[in-house]
């Protein structure tokens, strides 16, 4: 791997199935690494893990850091892992962050950090009223103007989760692999499988999209962002969505840390 530059960056977001992290140069991601969020793994057990990510001889460039995170355990252990391994500074975004987004509750502490993240990724990227939705443990379905309100959050069981629920209490039913679901009505329990997972977790998508916009007619343009590991395999499935973005979560962290740091 080559040598980082002068202002290197690493950025954490920590989530209830998965961690990802990010390497952003002239504010670029440059490296990018995803593992499964354990508590019973410790600093230690998750510093080798960032070792493909980072060399022994870079830890010292990296000038920043930058975390989120909605498992307080985990976070716990993340910055215990920073002070042992790493000399940067460390930057928490959370909704108490300063970052100009209003919002429809007097203690907004309660959001998730990753919603946050969203909201001004998309803020800062796209410029526009935004819908974004993110297919992870759970399914988020937020909504920001391009003033900067946070109007809300849906939150629904995501789809594999809600896969593995019905696989567990359906006796008669086999865990499958979730694939795009070739017909609209199976005539096997596979494909009639696929097609309730999947494609129902894009109809009440699309539908979620059609119920915000009506709901915000007033808006002249509202643009539809799809996040998540997910989101290749949904986005055919849902006429809606605009724009698929698998890093607007770190991006969003990462943007923030720069408004917030000057």
């Amino acid at each position: 791997m080559e040598k980082y530059s002068e202002t290197t960056t690493l950025v954490v977001d920590i989530g209830n199935t998965n961690i990802t992290c990010g390497i952003y140069q002239q504010d670029e991601m440059v490296r990018f690494a995803r593992f499964y969020s354990s508590a019973h793994r410790t600093a230690d057990e998750y510093f080798s893990l960032l070792i493909p990510l980072l060399n022994t001889e870079s830890l010292n460039n990296i000038n920043s850091i930058v975390i989120g995170s909605v498992v307080p355990e985990l976070m716990r252990i993340w910055m215990h892992l920073f002070q042992k391994y790493f000399s940067a500074e460390v930057w928490e975004i959370n909704a108490l962050s300063p970052l100009g987004i209003s919002y429809k509750v007097d203690d907004p502490s309660f959001i998730g950090a990753d919603l946050i993240a969203n909201a001004f990724g998309a803020l800062k990227k796209y410029d526009s009223d935004c819908i974004i939705i993110d297919l992870g443990t759970a399914t988020t379905i937020q909504f920001i103007t391009k003033e900067g309100s946070f109007e809300g959050t849906a939150i629904a069981p995501g789809l594999k989760v809600s896969a593995d629920a019905l696989f567990e209490r359906a006796a008669l039913l086999s865990q499958i692999e979730i694939v795009p679901p070739s017909v609209l009505l199976g005539t096997n329990t596979r494909d009639a499988l696929l097609s309730g997972i999947v494609n129902g977790h894009a109809y009440m998508l699309e539908c979620y999209i059609q119920q915000i916009k009506t709901h915000y007619a007033d808006c002249q343009k509202i643009i539809t962002i799809l996040t998540g590991g997910i989101a290749d395999l949904v986005s055919p499935l849902v006429p809606s969505v605009d724009i698929v973005d698998k890093t607007i979560t770190l991006d969003g962290f990462y943007l923030a840390y720069k408004t917030i740091r000057h």
